[in-house]
């Protein structure tokens, strides 16, 4: 039986007057993909940051491997194991493509201030960035600076930064944001391999729904803040009403 990793349970946020999420519930297995989808304003921003720490809830749970986590900050978190993507990319613009992947891999392996003046830190950085720039094709832009990179190249670069993240789930918001069509397909296998190579469950906000059914083992529908359904995505897609007012009649 999968073990499960992550829960949500009965979930409430509310900003101000307004009640963003309302009683929302369900888990995450280990080496699950699942996606959230709905329309905008529904919420799914708002509970990866729930999950993540960066929300307080109005009321419900949230545990990870069995531990309640509900007191814990968000770098606590990220400690405990939840990595996370934001809608807009979290990389560093004004340096290289290169110190990005440095910058992650300092904070993921705890290096020493003196690393850099040790050979064998050294050489364990220099292989992991060539590494992690040639699984995402960006080996070529190694010493640009991030900044001048496509969107979609953006998003690869932060996928490879996530990797070197020592953790079992990733959260990531809209990954085919801003993403030539061109780019999709590697971008959906760099998360398959996060999923299948590197072990991690991930949670993923997608609108772009055939890159997302593709993707994911079970689908979350958030409406007007609620949970509308949960299944697979064969089944999401055989719902009549959200084939006439999310789908558009199909998928």
């Amino acid at each position: 039986m999968p073990k499960e990793i992550l829960e949500i349970s009965n979930v409430s946020v509310k900003f101000g007057d307004a009640m963003i999420l309302k009683n929302i519930s369900f888990s995450v297995n280990e080496k699950e993909i699942v996606g959230i989808i709905g329309p905008n304003g529904c919420g799914k921003t708002t509970l990866l940051n729930a999950i993540s720490g960066f929300v307080p809830l109005e009321s419900g749970t949230i545990s990870y491997n069995g531990q309640d986590i509900m007191d814990l900050p968000p770098y606590k978190r990220a400690q405990l194991g939840i990595g996370r993507s934001f809608q807009h990319a979290g990389i560093f613009r004004d340096l290289s493509v290169e110190d990005n992947i440095v910058i992650g891999l300092e904070k993921a392996e705890k290096y020493p201030w003196y690393w850099m003046f040790t050979p064998k830190f050294r050489n364990k950085t220099d292989r992991t960035v060539k590494e992690s720039l040639e699984e995402v094709d960006l080996l070529a832009h190694r010493k640009s600076l991030a900044g001048i990179l496509s969107g979609g190249q953006i998003r690869l670069l932060e996928l490879a930064r996530l990797k070197l993240f020592h953790g079992n789930i990733l959260l990531i918001d809209e990954p085919t944001a801003g993403v030539a069509p061109v780019l999709r397909t590697q971008l959906a296998a760099i998360i398959r391999k996060l999923n299948r190579e590197h072990g991690f469950a991930i949670v993923v906000i997608e609108h772009n729904l055939k890159f997302l059914f593709d993707l994911v083992d079970k689908v979350v529908v958030l409406v007007d803040g609620e949970k509308y359904m949960e299944g697979k995505p064969e089944e999401i897609q055989k719902d009549k009403r959200l084939q006439e007012i999310y789908f558009g009649g199909s998928v």
